[in-house]
Order: structure tokens, then C-alpha cells, then sequence
């Protein structure tokens, strides 16, 4: 089952790269580094508000619907009623609150970021239901969600493009489609899957906030690890710079793919597993093999970054090309830490998984604030690459000495045989223990 929803996931995941590379390219050429840095600005702040008012209730459910699924109905009908209330109370808070936050910008772009937050509850409702479906294992449902919002953005940017009206505000406007498509494809996927029933239930809300909670401040450490770059970047340098480093980390996400697809199949896998000595073997291949998959990508994508640059995008992004190589070492460390991290929600740890994101966090901002102002986005990347090793250090080791293994005996020491696909399935009779 593993081997199966992880090719889901990087099957879903790898369309999802196409098409927001067509997105970056076109844009980067229709728009150039300010333009591109401009929209940025515009699209930042509503997925993290999104996912600060979920409260970490979108892995609560993934949990709980890996270990118990009968309670879809409650779950769904909670969502609903949770996304009607507390996503209008954000987009209120955020009007109030996100115009000071990301700079003197021109009165365009400043009502671009007032229009933009429209998607606040499409995007809370999305995750709600992407929990749901990938708690069942229902990674098709969920990847093909997932996937309409960066399939019409990719098509939208590229008609506008080649009709000559791809501007800041269209983009704009295109991706507020796409964002609406995709939670509209998620609950259908949701209510023709899982079948609920109107059931909403206080009990069934305070239990699963009673994970949610325990998971929330890692997960809002994860995603301030994970963009905290981007969001200073915001507040304090020039749209150009902005444009820079966005398409700098764009290129350098492709590199997380498979690692990233393996963690989010692994959660609800090790989740509703009966057999926990094939699971602790089932995660510690995981974390192998993303090793590898590194090792072998960051050389020549090191050596070839101002190419990849200056192919791709053009002349005036290969001033990027420091901070790119920086984020591919940053990338393969995340990629690591994602799957430790897995491991630890899946086990039931969310609060240890806390304290490494939470850490990697503070280490992330401290390092953004002296780092930044001296190196620019080159700073900016070192700094990211510094909060990943600490999450993945403190991870690691909290990982290894809860489930009482040996680091390297248990975790790092490579075998010949993690690299044969067969062996996954052999692995575990997980997937029929988990049945």
C-alpha cells in the first residue's frame, strides 16, 4: 500500500511541478523579476492564514481517519460548519492585518492583496477535506484536488500569455479560480467517496482538537520554517529581489518530490498499522532512500544552476544562481526532515514533532534576521538550510530514542537492498496487517 499511494502522491506531485513550472516560466517572462516578485506579494499571506485557522485540524483528521474512519460523518460535518465561521472571522482579521505586513507597495498591488483573500476559507475547506481523503488513503481523490488549482492556473497564465494579457492582476484573478475549482473537486470527492451524513458533533470536535492542538505549534513552526524567507522577504526587500529567490525556490522544490511524496503516503500508512517493528522498518527505508535520491541529484544540479537559470527564465534571473544552490542543499535536508517528521505524527508523537519544528523555527528567524540584511537571498537561503539541519538533528535523534532504536543500525546505515522497488511490498504486510 505504501509503494502504491507514494506513486500516487509523486505521480500527482510531479504533474503539479509541470504545471507550476509553466507558471513560473510564463510568468517570469511576461511579468520579469519585479512583476513576479509583485504577485508574490499578492498570493503570500492567504495560505498561511488559511492553514493558522485550521488549527492543526487537517493532520488531526488524517489521523483519525487512518485509526478510526467510521467517524467521516462527524468529521465532514464539523469541517463545514468550521470553515462557514472561522473563514470569514480570517478574512476580516486579515484585511485588517496583512496590508501592514508586507510593505510600501503601489495601491495596485495593495488592492490585489485585499481581493486575493477571498480564497482564505476555499483554502481552509480544501485542506479539511484533503485530510479526510488522505487519512483513507484516497491519494488519487486528493492528489487530482490538488492538482485542477496549479493544472487551470499553469493553462490560465499560459492563454493569457499568448494573447498578451498576462498582467499582475489577471494572475491574479486566474489563481482565485483555480483555488475555488480545486475545494469545489474536493468535497465532491469527499461526499461520492466517503458517503458522509450530516452529524455534526461537540464530542467529535473536542477529541479531535485534542490532537489537533497538540500538533498545531509544530505545524505552524514547519510552515514558518518553510516560508519564513519568504514572508520577511516580503515585509523588507524590493519586488526584484522577491522575484529572484521565489523562482530560485520553485526550481529547487523539484528536488523534494519523491521524498515529499514517501512522507505524506507514510503518516496515515504507519497510522493504521497493527505491526509496529515493520513500520519503525517501513520509515527507516523511507528516510534511506530519500538520502540517496539526494546524493545523487544536488552535484550536477549544483554545477548547472546558472544554466538552468538563464535557459529557463532567462538573462536577468541568474543573479539567482548563489541562493539556488543554497536551497538544493536546503531542499534534500527538508525532504529528510518531512519523513522523520512523518513518522513522528504517524506514531502518535505530534508533540515531539512540535519541538523539532518549533526549534528549526526560532533557529530559521534568528538566522533570517542577521543574515538577510548582509547577504541578500543568498542570506536568505543559508538561513532556511540552517532551520532544516536543526529540524531534522532534533527529529532524528527524538525519533531514535523514543522508539528506542539505534541511529545508525537501525536508521542510516544503507542496504543493498533498499533500492529494489519489489522489497517494499515484501516489507511490510502492512498494507494486508492494516486492513
Amino acid at each position: 500500500m505504501i509503494a502504491r499511494s507514494a506513486k500516487l502522491i509523486f505521480i500527482t506531485d510531479s504533474t503539479i511541478l509541470l504545471s507550476t513550472m509553466i507558471s513560473s516560466l510564463v510568468g517570469a517572462r511576461a511579468l520579469g523579476p519585479a512583476g513576479r516578485g509583485d504577485l508574490l506579494v499578492v498570493v503570500l499571506w492567504p495560505p498561511v492564514i488559511a492553514m493558522l485557522a485550521g488549527l492543526g485540524l487537517p493532520n488531526a483528521y488524517r489521523y483519525w481517519m487512518a485509526k478510526e474512519p467510521e467517524r467521516v460523518s462527524p468529521l465532514f460535518s464539523n469541517a463545514v460548519i468550521y470553515t462557514l465561521v472561522v473563514g470569514v472571522i480570517s478574512v476580516a482579521l486579515a484585511d485588517l492585518i496583512v496590508p501592514h505586513l508586507v510593505g510600501n507597495r503601489s495601491t495596485q498591488v495593495m488592492t490585489l492583496v485585499r481581493i486575493y483573500q477571498i480564497n482564505i476559507p476555499a483554502a481552509l475547506f480544501l485542506d479539511l477535506m484533503r485530510g479526510l481523503l488522505e487519512g483513507t488513503r484516497r491519494f488519487g481523490w486528493a492528489g487530482i484536488a490538488r492538482l485542477i488549482f496549479f493544472g487551470i492556473q499553469g493553462f490560465g497564465f499560459a492563454a493569457l500569455w499568448f494573447a498578451g494579457h498576462l498582467t499582475v492582476t489577471m494572475a491574479v484573478l486566474t489563481m482565485i479560480v483555480s483555488q475555488t475549482s480545486s475545494m469545489l473537486l474536493a468535497l465532491f470527492a469527499v461526499w461520492h467517496q466517503l458517503h458522509p451524513r450530516w452529524e455534526p458533533s461537540w464530542r467529535e470536535f473536542k477529541k479531535s482538537m485534542g490532537y489537533a492542538l497538540r500538533d498545531y505549534p509544530g505545524n505552524v513552526a514547519d510552515y514558518t520554517t518553510l516560508r519564513l524567507d519568504q514572508l520577511m522577504l516580503g515585509a523588507m526587500a524590493s519586488n526584484v529581489a522577491i522575484g529572484l529567490y521565489v523562482i530560485a525556490v520553485r526550481l529547487s522544490e523539484m528536488t523534494t518530490l519523491a521524498a515529499d511524496a514517501i512522507a505524506d503516503a507514510l503518516m496515515p500508512e504507519v497510522a493504521a498499522s497493527k505491526a509496529t517493528d515493520k513500520a519503525e522498518l517501513l520509515w527507516a527505508r523511507s528516510l534511506r532512500l530519500a538520502i540517496y535520491m539526494h546524493l545523487l541529484l544536488l552535484p550536477p544540479l549544483w554545477f548547472a544552476a546558472p544554466l538552468i537559470l538563464r535557459v529557463l527564465f532567462g538573462q536577468s534571473f541568474v543573479p539567482a544562481t548563489s541562493a539556488f544552490r543554497w536551497l538544493l542543499v536546503a531542499a534534500g535536508v527538508w525532504s529528510c526532515g518531512s519523513i522523520v517528521i512523518s513518522g513522528l505524527r504517524g506514531f502518535g508523537h505530534p508533540g515531539l514533532s512540535t519541538l523539532a519544528r518549533f526549534s528549526a523555527a526560532v533557529v530559521t528567524g534568528i538566522g533570517l534576521l542577521i543574515l538577510l540584511p548582509r547577504m541578500g537571498i543568498t542570506g536568505a537561503a543559508i538561513a532556511s538550510l540552517i532551520g532544516y539541519t536543526v529540524m531534522l538533528l532534533i527529529a532524528l535523534f527524538g525519533f531514535a530514542k523514543k522508539r528506542r532504536l539505534s541511529l545508525w543500525r537501525n536508521c542510516l546505515r544503507p542496504h543493498r537492498r533498499d533500492l529494489f522497488i519489489p522489497n517494499w511490498r515484501s516489507l511490510l504486510g502492512l498494507s494486508s496487517a492494516a486492513q
